[in-house]
């Protein structure tokens, strides 16, 4: 890489640019990058810390500028690659922020953070193999990073290789006791190897964590229902419905979630014979997904257990279908409501 030493600002004044971004004085931030800029217009340190200033301001448009005029000015600098990754992430730009991680790698291939992301990158499409060449090397570059080993952990338990993500699944933890995402993780993986008990206690300790956990709560209660506890599995499922993980206006909320804990809570109801508490609890799920087959065999059952056997049948029949046998056809399923 260039030197732009003659570019820079004295250590000095750099330092003093960072205590204040460190301090949460983004405007000072904003105004002492532009002050430096009149003396050392060239300097990437100063053009890219204005990027990232603005961004801390949740300000896109601007961030975006002034990382594409440092690219503009220094075009070997990977942190302001590293950044735009960052930006262009966030604004749904995938292949664009992929490029932008991979640019920054290619420029410095010790550099950690963007190996972390451009892996995490790599495993939001799936592409776990990839990312695990990137995840693997960011641990060995900064093995103090614990966002590093959760990472590693994610592809490493969808290539299941499950006794390694186990591994630095409690890496992450050990490094961030408070990790709260990790726990939830490490937790699925520990019911994925049959070790519930385990599991539970890691859902539980993600819980204790972060007490709004929707999923947690929604994942610790289907390991108890695993496990036979059905009355703490109620309770879990019921915590998580009332969380609230997904409201029809917003595109972002995962909507299957809210649907699967409907379906899980339905059940649990109709273990314990509370079937019009279930009933109510299907029509909601069916609210979610209105053409789902599925929870109208569900109602079916609810509506047959509190008598309404017809009506209940009828569900049933349009869910599950009946088995038809004709003499030249043979054995078929037949979906629909009975004339």
């Amino acid at each position: 890489m260039p030197n732009n030493e003659a570019r820079t600002p004295p250590d000095s004044e750099v330092e003093s640019l960072f205590n204040l971004y460190n301090a949460g004085d983004f405007i000072g931030a904003e105004n002492f990058c532009r002050n430096l800029l009149k003396t050392y217009p060239d300097s990437a340190v100063v053009s890219n810390m204005l990027g990232v200033v603005f961004m801390a301001q949740d300000k896109p448009t601007q961030a975006l500028v002034a990382y594409e005029n440092t690219v503009k000015k220094n075009p070997d600098y990977p942190d302001v690659y590293n950044n735009l990754g960052i930006l262009l992430n966030s604004l749904g730009q995938f292949d664009e922020a992929i490029n932008k991680f991979a640019k920054a790698v290619q420029l410095d291939p010790d550099f950690g953070d963007a190996l972390n992301n451009l892996g995490a990158m790599l495993q939001n499409l799936n592409q776990h193999e990839q990312a695990l060449t990137h995840l693997s090397r960011a641990v060995t570059l900064n093995p103090r990073s614990p966002l590093a080993y959760f990472n590693y952990a994610n592809s490493l338990k969808a290539t299941d290789r499950k006794d390694a993500a186990l591994e630095n699944y409690d890496r992450a933890i050990k490094l961030h006791p408070s990790f709260s995402l990790a726990f939830n993780n490490r937790g699925n993986l520990l019911q994925s190897m049959t070790r519930y008990e385990e599991s539970s206690r890691s859902f539980t300790r993600a819980i204790e964590l972060d007490p709004g956990y929707a999923r947690a709560y929604s994942n610790r209660g289907s390991v108890e229902e695993i496990l036979g506890n059905y009355p703490r599995a109620r309770r879990d499922f019921s915590r998580a419905v009332d969380l609230d993980p997904w409201r029809p206006g917003n595109s972002k909320e995962d909507s299957n979630l809210k649907f699967r804990l409907y379906i899980n809570l339905g059940d649990i109801q109709m273990y314990f014979k509370e079937f019009d508490k279930a009933l109510a609890t299907y029509d909601q799920a069916a609210e979610i997904e209105p053409n789902n087959l599925d929870v109208a065999g569900f109602r079916g059952n609810a509506l047959a257990a509190l008598g309404n056997l017809c009506e209940g049948l009828q569900l049933r029949q349009e869910s599950f279908g009946v088995v038809s046998f004709n003499i030249s056809k043979g054995v078929s399923i037949i979906h629909g409501r009975v004339k």
